[in-house]
């Protein structure tokens, strides 16, 4: 189960840092460089493209989750009250 919305791990890490600035948890953003899985070293093999899909639990269940920005905001948030 995840939320709805899509990103790489690239663009995770932008946005967590983008909102830490915006919350006021850091006072610059670092800069994020993408690679390809393939210069990535695991010793598991990983698909060149992967994203987990909730639209059966929306056709189903009519559970529409929410989107993955507005639980980083979330938890930014809290962050930056700790």
């Amino acid at each position: 189960l995840t939320a709805s919305g899509q990103t790489s791990w690239h663009g995770f890490a932008e946005a967590i840092f983008a909102e830490a600035l915006a919350a006021g948890v850091l006072a610059k953003v670092p800069t994020v460089e993408a690679i390809s899985s393939s210069e990535y070293p695991t010793p598991a093999r990983r698909p060149s493209w992967s994203v987990l899909d909730n639209r059966r639990l929306q056709q189903d269940f009519g559970i529409e989750l929410p989107a993955w920005q507005d639980g980083l905001k979330r938890v930014m948030a809290e962050v930056a009250r700790a």
